[in-house]
């Protein structure tokens, strides 16, 4: 069997490709038409939840397809926003959810940011990431583990949002060599741990990123052998709680998305 390091430098070096490539194909090309067409019109999140197609798009975009049955919540999310501390958004263990609302500023801004072309397009470009991911996964679940970390990891900046990210959680683990059991020890125990083990700051780095992946995939394999995907690890991209508090996960910068947040 290939190892799943030559096949996440398969699936790096062929990114650009399986891009298009997927963009092209006949369900996803729709999918993406029928966002880029009708995201416009809506100007709240009630409205984006109440569309089937667009919902699971946007969802799906932001990492949270595993949550796509919480509509009541996610309602709550969009109508609260960001600017209260205390939002659901803001007290969420996954800030993956906080992402999603303060990219879309529906709270705030209403369609403002919906309307700009250069945030629909980063978007479809999310989604195109998530969706080749998780085709990866299908074959080998730590190339998806691999290319997830390689993307959401340099918008981590310290060791809890790690630690309440399933997937970026693994890879850290294990390509630093540390046991299973660790993950039954506290949350303060292991960023002490993790602190003298890594620098959190080598993530914004490319070549040390390809480090640690690489030491990632070689470590898998001899943790669980060269193998196709696994339900136990595909729900490593479930969020742990979708209702506590903790610091960021995944943040996707408004302006790097496209977007701006205007406030009245």
């Amino acid at each position: 069997m290939v190892s799943s390091y030559t096949a996440y430098l398969a699936a790096d070096r062929n990114y650009v490709k399986t891009l298009k490539a997927m963009s092209a194909s006949g369900p996803v090309q729709r999918d993406l038409e029928y966002f880029v067409e009708n995201i416009g019109k809506v100007s709240t999140g009630d409205q984006l939840v109440d569309d089937p197609k667009l919902y699971r798009f946007v969802m799906t975009a932001f990492d949270l397809e595993s949550q796509i049955f919480a509509k009541g919540l996610i309602r709550k999310i969009f109508k609260e926003g960001i600017q209260d501390p205390l939002s659901l958004a803001n007290r969420m263990t996954d800030n993956k959810f906080k992402t999603m609302a303060k990219a879309f500023a529906f709270a705030e801004v209403g369609d403002y940011n919906v309307n700009k072309p250069e945030f629909v397009t980063a978007i479809v470009k999310k989604y195109l990431e998530v969706k080749i991911e998780a085709k990866a996964g299908e074959e080998n679940v730590a190339v998806r583990l691999g290319l997830y970390f390689d993307r959401a990891a340099p918008n981590v900046s310290n060791w809890y949002a790690v630690l309440a990210d399933r997937a970026l959680r693994e890879v850290v683990r294990v390509g630093l060599g540390l046991p299973q059991a660790m993950n039954s020890a506290g949350p303060d125990q292991l960023v002490k741990i993790l602190e003298d083990r890594y620098d959190i700051a080598d993530f914004k780095d490319a070549e040390k990123r390809d480090k640690l992946i690489k030491k990632f995939t070689l470590l898998y394999d001899l943790e669980n052998g060269v193998s196709g995907p696994d339900m136990g690890r595909v729900a490593l991209f479930n969020p742990i709680n979708p209702s506590g508090g903790r610091g960021q996960i995944i943040t996707i910068d408004p302006s790097t998305l496209g977007a701006i947040t205007r406030f009245s």
